[in-house]
């Protein structure tokens, strides 16, 4: 007698299960196990996603523990891309740059198209430093090119920008200098009177190197030099408020060592060819002539030798900054710049003595007016536009960034803090959340030994070059629908019928059009002899879906990352057989067009239950299929 095929509506257990965060990274993704990525732990978020300013989030942790924890620290450190309302990966950047540490990943344009643009190389903790070179990846995250400076010059890792739609690259440079007079202007006095001069003296005497900061604007393709500034042809030593002793920032000894008295940490351009720098250990910003080269002028915050503006409010200090950036000018004409006020510095490796000037560092937006005569005795002001506060005391050593989106809000990277905030365009939180480690340790849920240097927000389509991944666990179940795993040959334990759940698992890293996942079934292709019950299972299916021996198990509805779902199958002729069975997705749009499909994989019996899986019971909405054999 030959047994029904029927296609119930029941299902044995819940559907698209996601991922927990609590779980450990080993079973992060059951269809990528080979990515161990940082989470968000989101603190403040909003009801719905169009609360928020459209677009993904980029960004780039790395470990910010000088003991280097491991289990404190990103197991991956490097580029990712999340959707920010859910916490969802959506691409890791991990082994795509392939020169080591990578930062400051970010969206831009290229020959009129959308890319990623990242530095990557060597870095180096101590001295705040890093060298290598900049990254282009299209959206199929494919290499289109590597950006060096010009002049036989190391590219520095804290400004990453091409312009003029990739005609050219805005980059920094840190170069070692030997110069004599360090001693007279190292900032540090010693004991007064003339033995400690001559104390002094004595101190300095092998202190002789100095970093000259400069930018590059660099042509892409020919690589080119086409504008190149030094500090030291500006700006002299003294004005550092670094000392050259402090152990904060070299202590001139060596070209290893220079003394860094100014940092440049930003370069930007403006439409009228001027450039726009942060000196971070100067505590000023500088406007650049693009045709001189001579310093239009300079913005000091605390402690500065600086005082071309006039501060109309207190907000306006701030120190040891990172992150300036043009915005044009406002309705009454004044110059809109926006920077990230660290108001501490500190090294990465906690070498040097700290330095702290408010409670918490802030993004800030300033308004700077320059119409007076200054020459007639006017006056010019700087005045604070907007201010960004954290929503818990986030002081940030270094680092740090201020992005201002097109719709008035404001995403604020708080450094080596480890975390992120979207503010709307009234300073208010709207989303915030600490760049975890994904580990049990407990600083990682707080960002505590992970740090950013910057973070973006903008829209991004992603089409992957790589294939998708899929996988199919088996087990079987219990009355009350827990799974069990199967015995070491793949069957259930006991002659009994019993009911057994394929795991469904399918992803693809960096796609951002896939709308569903449809789940298929076949047998391996194989030579062996079959039992009765497979060719019962195989005819029935011919039955329903042709000649192929191709089953649809289930369509799912994209879920994060990774789509889950699970089917039941209750026969005990066929689950015990599941291992010589295959799987496969097939990639689905927003019109249910295919996109692309995973290759066939074959059902794995012998994996353990997964953490997240085991607390999951019940019964959920997707489609079983039971398979009666037949009787001899």
């Amino acid at each position: 007698m030959k047994a029904p095929f029927k296609v119930p509506t029941l299902l044995s257990l819940a559907l698209a299960l996601s991922a927990s965060s609590t779980c450990s990274a080993t079973w992060q993704f059951l269809s990528r196990p080979d990515l161990n990525v940082p989470i968000l732990n989101i603190t403040h978020n909003t009801p719905s996603a169009s609360q928020l300013s459209p677009g993904l989030l980029f960004i780039s942790p790395f470990s910010g523990d000088s003991d280097h924890d491991e289990l404190a620290s990103p197991q991956q450190p490097g580029p990712y891309i999340f959707e920010p309302h859910s916490g969802q990966l959506v691409w890791s950047g991990f082994a795509h740059y392939t020169a080591g540490w990578t930062v400051s990943l970010h969206k831009t344009r290229f020959k009129g198209k959308d890319a990623l643009l990242a530095f990557e190389g060597k870095h180096n903790a101590l001295h705040g430093h890093g060298h290598g070179h900049l990254t282009l990846l299209d959206q199929s995250y494919g290499h289109i090119k590597s950006v060096g400076a010009g002049h036989h010059r190391l590219v520095d890792k804290h400004e990453a920008q091409v312009i003029a739609d990739g005609a050219s690259a805005l980059v920094q440079i840190y170069h070692p200098v030997p110069r004599y007079a360090l001693q007279q202007s190292a900032g540090e006095g010693g004991e007064r009177g003339e033995e400690g001069e001559q104390q002094q003296q004595q101190q300095h005497e092998h202190r002789q190197w100095v970093v000259d900061a400069q930018f590059q604007e660099v042509d892409v393709q020919t690589g080119r030099t086409l504008f190149e500034w030094h500090s030291l042809d500006h700006v002299p030593v003294h004005h550092s408020n670094i000392s050259l002793v402090g152990g904060q920032a070299g202590n001139g000894t060596s070209s290893q060592q220079a003394w860094d008295y100014f940092h440049i940490n930003s370069v930007d351009k403006d439409r009228h060819g001027d450039y726009l720098i942060s000196a971070r250990d100067v505590n000023s910003v500088y406007k650049i002539s693009g045709k001189t080269g001579r310093i239009i002028w300079a913005l000091g915050g605390r402690n500065t030798h600086n005082k071309d503006f006039e501060h109309l409010d207190d907000q306006v200090a701030f120190s040891y900054q990172h992150h300036a950036r043009f915005h044009g000018h406002d309705h009454n004409g004044r110059e809109l710049i926006s920077l990230y006020d660290n108001s501490a510095h500190g090294t990465e490796t906690g070498a040097g003595t700290e330095v702290r000037d408010a409670k918490t560092s802030s993004g800030k937006i300033i308004a700077l007016d320059t119409s007076a005569d200054r020459s007639k005795g006017g006056k010019w002001t700087a005045r604070t536009w907007r201010a960004f506060y954290p929503p818990f005391d986030l002081l940030s050593k270094s680092q740090g960034s201020t992005h201002v989106l097109g719709d008035g809000h404001v995403v604020v990277n708080w450094g080596s803090e480890g975390a992120v905030t979207e503010f709307n365009d009234a300073g208010e939180v709207l989303w915030h959340a600490f760049l975890a480690s994904n580990s049990h340790h407990p600083e990682a849920a707080r960002g505590g030994h992970v740090q950013n240097y910057r973070a973006f927000k903008s829209t991004w389509s992603g089409h992957p070059a790589e294939e998708p991944a899929v996988v199919g666990l088996a087990y079987r179940s219990d009355d009350d629908g827990k799974l069990l795993p199967f015995d070491a040959r793949g069957n259930a334990r006991g002659a009994a019928p019993f009911r057994a759940q394929i795991v469904l698992a399918a992803s693809w890293n960096g796609d951002t059009e896939v709308r569903a996942w449809k789940f298929q079934l076949r047998r391996k292709p194989a030579h062996e002899t079959r039992t009765w019950s497979d060719w019962s299972f195989i005819a029935s299916i011919k039955r329903l879906e042709g000649w192929r021996g191709v089953h649809h198990l289930t369509t799912k509805p994209r879920s994060g990352f990774e789509t889950r779902a699970v089917v039941g199958v209750e026969s005990a002729g066929l689950a015990s057989e599941l291992h010589k069975h295959q799987i496969r997705a097939i990639a689905l749009d927003a019109r249910g067009k295919t996109l692309t499909l995973t290759r066939w994989e074959d059902i794995d019996t012998q994996r353990p239950v997964p953490p997240q899986l085991q607390e999951i019971d019940g019964v959920g909405d997707a489609t079983a299929f039971v398979v009666q054999t037949a009787h001899h």
